[in-house]
């Protein structure tokens, strides 16, 4: 089946909000064996909306289904619920058990339902309500001629539920065969190294999609088939060849597979946290159970905090600098030794975009792991962008407490 995904809102094309409905609505909508024709982003119109349903009605080269997300909460600028009533004749019911159940809801939290929440109690009568599990706002589905429509909230978690429960199983009837899937995950090697890499088991035709994505964590290679044994045989000729350079399959995190290890080897860990500012121990915390495996940490931003906290020499830094190997050294061992840890992890670094300098530039950071038989440090050379600077020291920390953690 060929879906059409329409995107409504203002703030996606100005650009203010990333549109990460549309990209988990495709890669879901593929998974299950149906095809995305389309993805569309309008304005909050009542004009253009009409008139863009009509258009796509009108195309016979579209057939099956659309989605439409955003639009239907209680605000002025909502009036996507009131263009598609309007597009499909469809008169509008107010639901007064779901305005109690909705003042019920407000009550409990101690809030004063607004008034404009009562447009979120309006059905319409000639088509089917989709039950929202987490939020006010509902969906409807419509039937027209060859096409049923589905409108969705854009808030994503509310969207992406109502679509696991009530379109995800409707498409799945509709589904001719599903597509196995599977995505291998992969940090610590460039895509162009990566790519050389596997080439030999590229060369010829396995009957899969193959898909290549970069990020700042790693590269993903997503393999598709409709044969689950072909998906199989080419993940497992891949993983073959990259070895420790995959970290996990599918859905998992660095983070899950790191404290997943610790819990499995009995081990411990703690965090001393100097230009990361908490990003890793935020990480580890982000996973349920990481409180067996994870003893505490500091964020230890200046050089006064390096030396009270942890109790850093000050002659030390002084020395070396707070950006040192000797001084990440120090960190890790100190806070192994604080918290009683079985590692002890540091960070330290210059995140930009200022405070670099000729020998210690923008992006230089030290990250030393310390256990029982000695402390290592890596030193590590990003870019001028701080934010990218973090999220990239964070991965490449979590990856080496994941190697280390493989030779335990």
């Amino acid at each position: 089946m060929n879906i059409t995904i329409i995107c409504i809102g203002n703030e996606l094309l100005s650009g203010k909000t990333i549109n990460t409905n549309a990209t988990w609505l495709g890669k879901t909508i593929n998974s299950i064996g149906h095809y995305v024709h389309k993805q569309i982003v309008i304005p909050d119109d009542r004009s253009i909306i009409k008139d863009t349903l009509s258009g796509l009605m009108m195309n016979k080269e579209i057939d099956g289904c659309f989605i439409i997300t955003g639009g239907l909460g209680p605000t002025h600028d909502d009036v996507t619920r009131k263009s598609i009533f309007e597009f499909f004749g469809s008169k509008e019911k107010f639901d007064i058990k779901y305005w109690e159940d909705l003042n019920n809801r407000f009550k409990q939290n101690n809030i004063e339902i607004p008034l404009s929440n009562k447009s979120q109690a309006l059905i319409p009568d000639n088509g089917d309500v989709i039950d929202n599990p987490i939020g006010s706002a509902r969906g409807y589905k419509f039937n027209k001629g060859r096409i049923t429509t589905f409108s969705l909230p854009g808030v994503p978690s509310e969207m992406k539920a109502m679509t696991e429960a009530s379109i995800i199983p409707w498409l799945k009837q509709k589904s001719e065969k599903k597509i196995h899937e599977m995505t291998i995950r992969t940090t610590g090697i460039p895509e162009s190294v990566l790519m050389e890499e596997i080439s030999s088991v590229l060369r010829d035709n396995q009957g899969c999609e193959i898909g290549f994505y970069p990020s700042l964590f790693g590269v993903d290679i997503q393999l598709s088939s409709k044969i689950k044994k072909r998906t199989a045989e080419l993940g497992e000729n891949i993983s073959n060849i990259l070895g420790h350079n995959i970290f996990g399959y599918n859905k998992d995190s660095m983070a899950q597979i790191v404290v997943k290890m610790a819990m499995k080897k009995n081990l411990s860990f703690s965090f001393a946290e100097s230009c990361t500012g908490g990003l890793l121990g935020h990480r580890i915390t982000e996973v349920p159970g990481s409180s067996d495996i994870f003893k505490g940490g500091a964020v230890v931003y200046s050089d006064d905090a390096k030396i009270s906290v942890l109790g850093v020499d000050k002659r030390c830094i002084k020395k070396h600098g707070a950006v040192s190997k000797e001084t990440a050294k120090i960190m890790a061992e100190k806070v192994r030794s604080i918290f009683k840890s079985d590692y002890g992890v540091s960070v330290t670094g210059i995140a930009g975009p200022g405070g670099g300098t000729k020998k210690k530039p923008v992006g230089l950071v030290y990250v030393a792991l310390s256990n029982n038989k000695g402390t290592k440090v890596e030193k590590l050379n990003f870019s001028h962008d701080r934010k990218k600077n973090k999220l990239r020291t964070g991965q490449v920390v979590l990856n080496l407490m994941r190697l280390e953690m493989m030779n335990v």
